[in-house]
């Protein structure tokens, strides 16, 4: 560790345990070259990079996770540390995160919970994504006996354009935990459910009215897929631009509604900080090369209220439209360019500074 990086490590990126064929491709396109050795200036990686691999890292190399990044992105782990936050701080000012109870621990507790008061419930995999294994609850009995998982309030009352459910892809980069230090990207996905929203009782296991997961709706029969950049607020996807520049002809206060996400973000980085800086810590001597890159999925309800669904740990970083390539690739560019993947890397001229 510490070492000077030798000139051939200075344009090399690795990509691991992931399919990000946008990342290759900015990668690509900006001089560096592929490697499977560990003479990267660069690593992209999917989940589960182990605690030595942060070890072996030298002072030039980069890497897009942060030890201790699942107490942010499992489901399980953020309403604990959010939880935690509402008892320092009342008067709502962590109330962002639907009421949630995590089975089967709680499990006496939430139907206790159920039987007195009812409402929509919605019930999730502890550590999942893309939609997988999600519905919403009707009975108790459809609760899982074993498999551990989070049962959330369902936000019953989305804001709807076009009589359509839809939610906030947001992308927040953080290069630093102590001090924090995070980055909200302007631009994002806005992904819509493909039916009518609906809460008739006949329509709950309905997923493409009560789901917006892309991986879910692009398999429905009037998915609608982006065909072009110019075009990006048609189809059941759109830019973050397009949404802004509907809610605003229809008369919503587009300002307000981005000062509570925003607010919403800080504060889910701020619940988890202490964890991940202490896992940081633990592991290795300096977070320096790290970074991490979340997508933020957040919902708008009627009274402009921003709801967190959950923070994904590796959003996907495919191409599927027109739209997706446009948005992600420059994400990508700017992110490289925050987090130090700088010209001198990747095409030096001469010695690597010492």
């Amino acid at each position: 560790p510490g070492s000077a990086p030798r000139a051939k490590d200075w344009a090399c990126f690795r990509v691991a345990m992931i399919d990000a064929p946008l990342v290759e491709h900015v990668f690509t396109s900006n001089g560096l070259r592929p490697t499977l050795e560990s003479n990267f200036a660069i690593q992209w990686s999917g989940p589960g990079l182990r605690e030595s691999a942060y070890r072996e890292l030298r002072e030039h190399q980069r890497v897009n996770h942060f030890p201790g990044s699942t107490e942010l992105t499992r489901k399980d782990r953020i309403c604990v540390h959010v939880d935690r936050m509402k008892t320092v701080f009342k008067d709502g000012h962590f109330d962002f995160l639907p009421e949630t109870y995590v089975l089967p621990g709680a499990l006496g507790e939430f139907k206790r919970h159920f039987k007195a008061g009812g409402g929509f419930w919605i019930v999730k995999p502890q550590n999942s994504s893309c939609g997988k294994g999600i519905f919403i609850l009707r009975s108790l009995k459809e609760l899982p006996s074993h498999e551990p998982c989070v049962v959330s309030r369902y936000i019953d009352n989305p804001l709807l354009i076009q009589g359509l459910k839809f939610d906030l892809r947001i992308y927040v980069l953080v290069t630093s935990y102590d001090p924090l230090r995070a980055y909200i990207y302007r631009e994002g996905l806005t992904r819509f459910a493909s039916k009518p929203y609906s809460k008739e009782k006949c329509h709950l296991r309905d997923a493409y009215r009560h789901l917006t997961n892309y991986s879910v709706n692009k398999s429905a029969a009037n998915f609608q897929e982006n065909a072009e950049v110019e075009s990006d607020h048609c189809g059941h996807k759109w830019s973050l631009s397009a949404l802004n520049k509907h809610l605003r002809c229809v008369g919503v206060d587009v300002d307000l509604m981005w000062s509570g996400i925003m607010d919403l973000v800080v504060k889910t980085l701020l619940a988890v900080e202490p964890a991940v800086s202490g896992r940081i810590r633990e592991t290795m001597l300096s977070s320096s090369p790290c970074f991490e890159l979340y997508g933020f999925d957040v919902m708008v309800d009627e009274h402009l209220k921003p709801w967190l669904l959950e923070v994904n740990l590796s959003p996907s970083m495919r191409g599927d439209s027109p739209l997706d390539w446009h948005v992600k690739n420059a994400l990508l560019c700017d992110a490289f360019n925050l987090v130090g993947v700088e010209e001198r890397q990747v095409l030096p001229r001469g010695p690597p500074p010492a």
